[in-house]
Order: C-alpha cells, then structure tokens, then sequence
C-alpha cells in the first residue's frame, strides 16, 4: 500500500472514529437530558418484565422517599403501595395492548402515586416512571369540597330566596278566589239561609261566583303541583339546538292563528348544554307569552337570538307587542304575577316564573328589558358563575 493509500485509510478511519464519538457523546446529552426532564415530572424510574414484576426501582430526586426498592422488586407495579391491590383497567390495557397509558393513579390509605408506562421493545418488558400526587390529590380534594360547599351554600340561598317568594306569592294570590267564597257565601247565608228567603235569580248568582272561584283556587292548586313537579326532576344534561326547537315552536304558534302577520326571527346554531325537555318549556312560554303580547300588532315581530360578545353568551327572546312598565319588572317572575287582564291576554300567571325556575336550575339568570307599546325582550343565560343576580340592562348586539 502506497504513502497515499495509507494516509486517506488513517483519515477515513480517524473520520469514523469521530464520528462514533460525537454519537456517544450526544447519546450522553440526550440521556441526560431525558433523565433531567424525568426528573422534573417524576420522582421514581422503574422497569418490570412482561407480567408487570418490578426488575428496577430508583428514584430520580433526593427528595423522593417512601418506597423501599428491596421490598418491592419481585412485586407488581400496581402493588407499589398496596400488596394487595389489584391492577387497574387502563394499566392492564396498555399491557395487553403493548401501548403507552398514563397518568394511571393508585392509591392506599391516603397516598397517590401516578404512574405512566411504555413498552420496551425487545425485551418484552415495561418502563415507567411514578410522581408523588399525595399532597396534590389532597389540595385537589379540599379545593373541590370547598367549591362544592360554595356552591351548595348558594344553591340553599337561591332555593330559600325562592321558598320564600312562592310563599308570599301563594299566600297572597290564593287569597283572592277565598274572598270571593267567603263573601259571597256571607251574603247567601244573611240575606237567604237566616231569612229562608227562596233563592232568586240574584241568588243563583252568587253561588255560580261561589262555584267560579273554588274551580279558579283548583285551577292555581294544580298549576302549582304540576310547576312543583316539573322543576324538580333531575336534569338530563345534553347539547340542545335552541334552534331546532324554536323552528318546531314557531311552527306550532302559527298553526294556532294562520290569520295573523307575525314573522320570526331565529338565529342559526343556537347549541347549548342542558335538559332539552325543560329547555323547550323556557322557549315555549317565552316564545308563547311573545305571540300573546303582539296579538294587537300587525305585522307582529319575534325574534330569537343570542349576544355571543358576551360572557357567557345571553339568549334573547323579543317582540314587538304590548310591552310593560319597568316600573314592576320586580315582579315579572312571580307566580301568579299578571300586568294584563285575563280579559285581554289570557294566561294562570305561572309561566315566567317556571321559567325562571328552569333558568336557575341550568346554573343561569333571566331579566327582561321593556317599555309600554314598544314590545319586550326577555333575556336569560346559562351556566352562569355570577348568577347571583342580574346584571344591568344592556342593549343587545341583535335587533329584530
């Protein structure tokens, strides 16, 4: 082999030989680099055959205490804390399935160690890693009782505000029919039974009164129990297409009256989460109530929307009829509460105040803007952290 030959087979192998080096020595790096990054996730490295049987325990900080790697080489993985435990599902499906999983928790009297595993290829068996979650399960624990305890707290406020409201409401209007009873059963009895007068026509009168607000009382009692009844099943939480439903209800609201002019409005993918039964009841009584109120305008207008630069989102409702004074807003919501005649707009008085019921069991609110002869819009949303009240008026980003 000549000078020549001899020098470029020196340098090809002192090439290769670098080249090797610079592999090793970024292999180094990289494990070092993914022993630092376990480190920063986890507390302990282990290894275990096909079965799950620890081979190798060892922990990746000082700090990391509490398992014993004599004591559980030879042990399940899942049997860390508890010799006794049983393999978790999750766990025994990323065995089976030779597939990554984690975090996968397990837990014995009061201490959590999540664990995450992956497969070694050629050796048949596993490597993982396990974090301390003790402290952190338990913070997680006293912050969740302590959200559901303030939520709870508001619920009994929001349910005793209500109790308290109905019964004021109950008290009062269920008054009414009894006057009449006892007024009119007053008169027959001084001015017929005590002189055995013969009933006259002026008589019959007032037992027919008598008989009208008894059935009107009946009428109150069953329209209560039915509310009573209807707001206090559990929720079947669903998404809802608002739309859908208020399409279904316009169509049904304009079978009941083909010889009015009224137009709808309905806003595309109004989707939300919720009971869709109960939804439906929210729309078709403020739907139901907007068709009453514009049954004097012509071309009546009702529109069905949402103000999504809002948050969360608030769902309109508006019409162009009649309107009310906001002077008495306050009492919109109340059972039996009416600012129209019987006479002149039919109705029991109940159905903003179911409404309201539905509203706040969907987590939300509902208020109402309005003036005399320039229609209504009632506004409401759902799922509302601040739904402790409602906010002030606002104009919304739609109009009808």
């Amino acid at each position: 082999m000549g000078p020549a030959a001899l020098a470029a087979l020196l340098g090809a192998a002192a090439a290769l030989a670098g080249v090797g080096l610079a592999h090793r020595l970024r292999q180094n790096r990289e494990l070092k680099q993914l022993r630092s990054h376990l480190a920063a996730a986890a507390d302990w490295v282990w290894r275990c055959d096909a079965d799950g049987r620890i081979t190798d325990l060892a922990p990746l900080r000082t700090t990391a205490q509490g398992l014993d790697p004599a004591r559980v080489l030879g042990s399940a993985v899942w049997q860390l804390l508890d010799p006794n435990a049983v393999c978790p599902t999750a766990l025994r499906q990323a065995f089976d399935a030779r597939q990554p999983a984690g975090p996968i928790l397990i837990e014995h009297a009061g201490r959590v160690l999540g664990l995450a595993v992956v497969p070694v290829h050629g050796s048949g068996g596993f490597a993982g890693t396990a974090v301390e979650l003790t402290h952190a399960a338990a913070g997680l624990r006293e912050a969740t009782g302590h959200a559901q305890l303030l939520e709870r707290n508001r619920q009994l406020e929001l349910t005793a505000r209500e109790l308290d409201s109905f019964a004021h409401s109950v008290s009062h209007d269920l008054r009414a029919p009894l006057r009449v009873v006892d007024g009119f059963a007053s008169i027959l009895l001084e001015d017929y039974a005590e002189s055995r007068k013969p009933l006259d026509d002026q008589g019959r009168a007032h037992v027919r009164r008598i008989i009208a607000a008894g059935s009107r009382m009946n009428a109150m009692i069953d329209t209560l129990l039915s509310m009573s009844r209807m707001t206090a099943v559990e929720l079947a939480r669903e998404r809802v297409d608002l739309t859908d439903l208020a399409n279904e209800l316009a169509d049904d609201l304009t079978a009941t009256d083909r010889s009015r002019r009224v137009r709808f409005v309905i806003a595309e993918q109004l989707v939300v989460d919720g009971d869709r039964t109960l939804l439906r009841l929210v729309l078709q009584n403020l739907m139901g109530n907007a068709f009453k109120f514009t049954g004097k305008t012509d071309p009546a207008c009702i529109e069905v929307g949402i103000d999504s630069s809002r948050s969360p989102p608030v769902y309109f409702v508006r019409d162009n009829g009649v309107g009310f004074d906001m002077r008495f807003a306050d009492k919109l919501f109340g059972v039996f509460q009416r600012f129209h005649s019987a006479n002149e707009f039919p109705g029991t008085g109940v159905g903003l105040a179911t409404v309201q019921q539905i509203v706040r069991k969907h987590g939300g609110r509902i208020w109402a803007e309005s003036s005399p002869g320039a229609g209504a819009t009632l506004y409401f949303t759902l799922w509302d952290k601040g739904s402790g009240s409602a906010p002030a008026p606002q104009q919304s980003a739609a109009s009808s």
